[in-house]
């Protein structure tokens, strides 16, 4: 396999990983201001880049099985870029880690962009929750009260005993 193909693979991948950065800078954005509409638009370019990804993903997967097979070698069940260095001259082999290198750094920033924005989410979820909670109305507590007592529900007196069965 070309040095060239394998570039171009990760290339790819770095390409999508970068978008999928931007839309989740996009998503914090839209998050702060509760863009309800936006986000749903971002999570539908988010899908489309993660299938292509998945896409790419499985191409590269691919490229490496055949290089490996080529040489006798047994393919594991996730064939790594290390696997295929030894294979290379000394200008491939240093292509090849410059742009798996940028993508590691790529997928370390989305990583952490994602965490902000599930931290976002979780902090939204907790006020719409604390929010509901201060408009539901109050139960009323059980207290004991003298048997006959009686108290003011739903706009009518009602007399209620502790045990309300039959014998």
């Amino acid at each position: 396999m070309k040095v060239d193909r394998m570039v171009g693979l990760l290339s790819d991948l770095h390409h999508q990983h970068k978008l999928l950065l931007d839309l989740s800078v996009q998503k914090t954005e839209a998050l702060k201001k509760n863009d309800i509409k936006v986000l749903d638009k971002l999570l539908s370019e988010e899908n489309k880049c993660i299938q292509t990804i998945e896409r790419i993903e499985n191409d590269r997967v691919r490229e490496v099985e055949v290089l490996l097979n080529t040489q006798g070698i047994v393919v594991d069940e996730n064939p790594s870029l290390s696997q295929l260095l030894r294979f290379y001259n000394h200008e491939g082999q240093a292509k090849l880690i410059q742009v798996q290198n940028q993508l590691k750094q790529t997928i370390q920033q989305l990583q952490e962009q994602n965490e902000l924005n599930h931290e976002l989410t979780r902090q939204s979820l907790q006020f719409v929750n604390a929010s509901l909670s201060l408009m539901e109305p109050k139960k009323p507590t059980a207290n004991y009260r003298r048997p006959g007592q009686t108290t003011k529900q739903d706009g009518y007196q009602k007399s209620r005993s502790i045990f309300d069965s039959k014998a």
